[in-house]
């Protein structure tokens, strides 16, 4: 069966490139974060830009990749500190680097899920606390992390060559951020005296655009046709 199928898969291969960017903000994934009435989460944007490359092997079984720099932003709100006085104190913290995400996509109807792993290396972090915190800016994060992306989406307007997709994506930390620094100061609770185990991950949700160039007219009329809300 398989030497039967083997022509018939590579008669059909074809490749798409395109753009892809998107919007996100991160949930933390400690929920006792959020039960604590002396620190408070509050939403920050962060953004994500990367070249996509896409093997079709047929009309709905792709692998997709994704190569581009990775941002996130995270805030927290402190109050009730050891100082004694009333103040509230905020704690901005962050990074960006170079990521890697290859993805497994399925199509149908002119929508799409996808999932895989996504490999991130970060290069540049900040950190700043009102608070005076003992957490020297680049000692918050860890080199490299690993997380699991699942997505959804549409195809939104276009044509057989040039299409714009529309999704959501998210994406899950498997791994704790913090520096083994971090982990000695207790972060996120180095300011205050009644310490408690915690641990710093994160989901972000991504509003994701991306711009697709089907290179499937190459090898045939037929490839690269995809059902969208508005053709032109």
């Amino acid at each position: 069966m398989l030497v039967i199928q083997t022509p018939r898969l590579n008669a059909q291969v074809w490749f798409d490139i395109g753009m892809h960017g998107s919007a996100s903000t991160s949930i933390w994934s400690d929920f006792k974060l959020y039960e604590d009435s002396k620190i408070d989460v509050l939403p920050k944007i962060g953004w994500n830009l990367a070249l996509k490359l896409g093997i079709n092997f047929n009309e709905t079984e792709a692998l997709v990749m994704d190569v581009g720099y990775v941002n996130r932003n995270f805030q927290l709100e402190q109050k009730d500190l050891q100082n004694g006085n009333d103040m509230v104190c905020n704690m901005n913290f962050g990074y960006s680097g170079f990521r890697i995400l290859p993805l497994y996509r399925h199509t149908n109807e002119g929508t799409y899920f996808e999932i895989g792993p996504e490999f991130g290396w970060i290069q540049k972090s900040y950190y700043t606390d009102e608070a005076n915190g003992s957490i020297p800016d680049n000692a918050l994060f860890k080199e490299n992390n690993l997380r699991g992306a699942i997505g959804f989406g549409g195809y939104l307007l276009g044509n057989e060559k040039i299409s714009l997709i529309t999704g959501i994506r998210i994406l899950y930390d498997f791994k704790d951020l913090r520096s083994e620094k971090a982990r000695q100061e207790a972060f996120p609770y180095q300011n205050y005296e009644d310490q408690r185990e915690s641990y710093f991950k994160a989901m972000d949700i991504q509003f994701c655009l991306e711009l697709n160039i089907s290179l499937g007219f190459l090898v045939k009329s037929t490839c690269g046709r995809r059902k969208l809300l508005i053709t032109w």
